[in-house]
């Protein structure tokens, strides 16, 4: 049994589930006696915790009774002793025990790797704020003030013993003010003497210049590509070579044919080398990039990096100054300890090679492995030819690829005496690569001497290409060897007769496509082609519904796919995602006909409907699960955007809009960026230069000039995504520009509420905190008018926040008790703890500190790096100013 407060109050048994305590006064009891585990509680301190100043005549009788239904849960545990009761637990049985415990020890110990584990655990007992909801009862307040503050030098403890890394900032610019004033709290002394912890609205005319999300953690979350599959034959020369280069170069470039491994290749590199990096292993998938100028935004969010402009000015308006932004936040993580692989950038290799090079521009951290079928041609980088497999011999790997593959497990094992025909280094030995093999297994039960001449003729006819070979083996069992060795020859034979000799290996591979192809029936060619419309990484759901299928039958066939290697199947994230190869992905879009009109429109608008259920969700308590789903989405809805924008520009208007919340909140970089494209594409984009309050002498005819078939509320919206963009580049005059654009535009509309939280941000962060309070109100009036809480909940925050700058704390403290009725998003609850901090700050900087932990905490559970890096740093703000009080006039 086990008793955690360091988060909501419970026990759990030694399986880990859940133990029903019963009350909320019984789960009080557990808190008071927990946070002084093996002392005696007096009767009158559990009094005074359950009842306060005023307790009924009843009380301790009551309070007797109490203790008896606890007993019932935890037994002797519960120990009566003179004048009170105590909790008699072995220390590793509560977990502030066990945290104080770490702690005591990460302090002895002389190691910082020592150091870094004992933190480590430490700081992952925490589920939430100290006692949960029961953290301020006045009772737990001091206990819960400690442990907050252990808990946050523990993480200052943590982050000093990591390798370096660019300093970060907080994230900025989007709808919290404070966003931009909490890195000045430890530049220099003279910040501790701002009226509150945050500096006063007149420094934040100018906002950060770059912020990487979440804490340093957060950045070295596993790569999400898809695991190699089985063992990798004949590359440990390979392997060794570019293990080596990875170790002495930043930038390593894999490049051949399509279908040659490069990709597979990249990935074992991948899971041998991860111990290597600190903060990980990052996939960039290019696949689903068409366009060019959306690399360097692309890579930027997946490297969990997001931008937070300069000085202001209007460098950032044009397309250029967007790509220059995204590549100054890729240059300032090129510090960090990471490994990133670009894989599949021919189609974008000019974009693809200035991503890379923005990120090895400084620092020494960041590696680059790109995938290529030509060298990315920039300096410093090392190439590396990955070659087809040998195909001659008794030892040719692609034999023991085809024999591997064709048998009914997929896996293939050398024999003792060849294991060490190539060396292999233990750490890639560790990512399962098998060595070169001789005869690895009969291919297929009764194999005869015309079966294994039959082999060596598919694997030379295939040129020695691994997914040629394996597609190949994929129709092994279903029909005999020499039967498929001569349908390969006859198919592809014709088509060589007058291919160049240059352009014979991939023409190889197409042709093998084509044959495998034309071997599927109708259904199966169909649900192909359907997998051809999406961009990424997709889950079985998705393409049922986008082929208008049963799930069940949807997914026998993608299963059917898989098991001819037309589909890769990655079941390592949750639910398994399907995905094609890109070569496939070509074939199924020119050949079959996914990349027609109506199967792309299609595809746009399923993505829609599903963009508009999962931003739904952020306004509720399943707002994890919608922001998840958003994650899986931003690729598709990258992809239908693109094509909508230039086949039917109201629908891509639509899909822009869908996203803003979820952009704005997890400081995605390609959607906050797309959206200035799009009104620059319908001519709606305000001229440089132009001060927003004379606006409304320009776009008086705004109303009656919408382009046609357009909303003007998804246009608002738009338009206030890319006023988001502007402030994240400190595009002030722009953002503003862009905002109350999008606010004439929507007129009455509900959607003008998104303009509206931006003009009241800008207003707060020019100090016209008159303004903010107006915009602030008529926010919350148009949010309660459509029912949208969240949008309520930034209302409200941000009057508070100007009321709390303004001094007027008793206004703000009147402002927090209207908060919405109904359940609440985290990130809402946590954005409202937020303001109530800013009004206790100098009141009750212990309360303040705790309201702030909850942010972050509510925040991190959502994956909302936003609230969660502007508490963060507030939060140090104030503990920096307790440690420096300001002098005494």
């Amino acid at each position: 049994m086990r008793v955690r407060l360091l988060g909501p109050v419970d026990v759990v048994d030694a399986a880990g589930t859940t133990i029903t305590i019963g009350s909320p006064t019984q789960r009080l009891l557990l808190a008071v006696l927990g946070s002084r585990v093996g002392d005696a509680v007096p009767q009158a301190r559990l009094v005074g915790a359950v009842w306060g100043e005023c307790p009924p005549p009843t009380a301790e009788a009551t309070l007797r009774s109490y203790v008896s239904r606890l007993r019932r849960v935890l037994g002797d545990a519960v120990a009566t002793c003179p004048g009170g009761w105590s909790l008699r637990l072995a220390p590793e049985q509560v977990d502030i025990v066990v945290f104080e415990r770490l702690l005591r020890l990460s302090h002895e110990v002389p190691e910082a790797a020592e150091q870094l584990i004992l933190l480590d655990d430490a700081l992952a007992l925490w589920r939430g704020p100290a006692f949960g909801e029961l953290t301020d009862n006045p009772t737990l307040r001091p206990a819960a003030v400690r442990l907050a503050e252990a808990r946050a030098a523990a993480r200052e403890s943590r982050a000093a013993l990591l390798p370096r890394r660019p300093v970060l900032s907080a994230p900025s610019g989007f709808s919290a003010p404070s966003a931009f004033s909490a890195p000045s709290a430890f530049s220099a002394p003279s910040a501790f003497s701002a009226p509150s912890a945050f500096s006063a609205p007149s420094a934040r005319s100018a906002p950060p210049a770059v912020s990487v999300k979440g804490s340093p953690t957060l950045l070295g979350r596993s790569r999400r590509g898809r695991p190699p599959a089985a063992a990798l034959l004949g590359r440990a020369a390979d392997l060794a070579a570019v293990s080596d280069l990875i170790g002495s170069a930043r930038i390593v470039t894999l490049f051949g044919p399509g279908g040659v491994g490069k990709t597979r290749l990249a990935l074992h590199l991948a899971d041998s080398l991860a111990g290597r990096f600190t903060h990980g292993v990052r996939l960039v998938e290019l696949a689903g990039v068409r366009d060019p100028a959306a690399v360097a935004a692309t890579v930027a969010d997946e490297f969990g990096v997001g931008c937070s402009g300069g000085s202001g000015g209007s460098g950032g308006s044009g397309a250029g100054g967007m790509d220059g932004e995204a590549m100054t936040v890729l240059a300032a993580a090129s510090g960090l300890e990471a490994l990133l692989i670009l894989d599949g950038c021919e189609h974008v290799v000019g974009a693809a090679a200035a991503a890379a090079s923005a990120l090895v521009s400084g620092g020494s951290g960041v590696r680059v492995l790109a995938t290529s079928s030509e060298p990315l041609g920039v300096a410093g980088e090392h190439c590396w030819p990955v070659r087809p497999l040998r195909v001659d011999g008794p030892d040719a790997p692609a034999l023991a690829l085809f024999r591997a593959r064709a048998t009914p497990d997929g896996s293939a094992s050398a024999p003792a005496e060849l294991a060490s025909a190539e060396p292999v280094s233990a750490g890639v030995a560790s990512a399962g690569v098998v060595a070169d093999s001789a005869v690895v297994g009969s291919a297929v039960a009764g194999s005869t001497v015309a079966d294994a001449a039959a082999v060596e003729r598919i694997v030379r006819t295939l040129d020695g290409l691994p997914l040629g070979i394996e597609m190949a083996a994929a129709r092994s069992g279903v029909m005999p060897l020499p039967e498929l060795a001569d349908r390969l020859d006859e198919h592809l034979g014709l088509r060589r007769g007058t291919r160049r000799a240059s352009t014979a290996r991939h023409g190889t591979l197409t042709d093998v496509v084509a044959w495998s192809v034309s071997m599927l029936d109708r259904p199966h060619r169909a649900m192909l082609r359907i997998m051809g419309a999406f961009a990424g990484p997709v889950v079985a759901e998705d393409v049922a519904a986008l082929a208008g299928l049963p799930q069940a039958t949807g997914l026998d066939m993608l299963d059917a796919l898989v098991a001819r290697s037309l589909v890769v199947a990655d079941p390592a994230h949750g639910l398994t995602r399907y995905s094609l190869l890109g070569t496939i992905r070509d074939y199924a879009r020119w050949e079959l006909g996914a990349a027609d009109d109506t199967l792309s429109a299609a595809h746009a608008r399923y993505v829609l409907g599903q963009l508009r259920v999962a931003d739904g969700l952020l306004r509720t308590p399943r707002e994890a699960e919608g922001q998840r789903r958003l994650a899986d989405l931003l690729i598709e809805s990258r992809a239908a955007r693109a094509w909508a924008l230039a086949n039917d520009p109201p629908l891509a208007v639509e899909i822009a809009a869908a996203v803003h919340v979820y952009a704005m909140s997890r400081l995605r970089i390609e959607p906050l960026s797309a959206a200035v494209e799009l009104i620059r594409a319908f001519g709606l984009h305000p001229p440089a230069g132009v001060e927003p309050h004379r606006l409304a002498d320009l776009v008086s005819d705004l109303s009656v000039a919408l382009p046609p078939g357009v909303s003007a509320g998804a246009l608002s919206i738009a338009l206030a995504t890319a006023a988001a963009w502007y402030v994240s580049t400190g595009d002030l005059e722009m953002a503003g520009a862009c905002a109350q654009r999008g606010r004439l535009i929507a007129g009455d509309a509900p959607e003008r509420r998104f303009s509206l939280e931006l003009l009241g941000d800008l207003a707060f962060y020019r100090g016209r905190i008159g303004e903010a309070v107006d915009h602030g109100w008529e926010l919350v009036a148009a949010a309660r008018a459509c029912g949208d809480r969240h949008a309520e909940v930034a209302g409200l925050r941000n009057v508070m926040l100007a009321h709390a700058h303004a001094g007027d704390l008793e206004a703000g403290r009147v402002v927090r008790t209207q908060t919405p009725a109904g359940p609440l998003a985290p990130s809402d609850i946590g954005w409202l703890a937020y303001g109530e901090a800013e009004l206790v700050v100098d009141r009750d900087p212990d309360r303040c500190l705790l309201l702030l932990d909850r942010a972050v905490s509510l925040a991190d559970s959502v994956d909302n790096c936003y609230l969660s890096g502007v508490a963060r740093f507030s939060a140090l703000s104030v503990r920096a100013r307790r440690s420096h009080p300001r002098p005494r006039p």
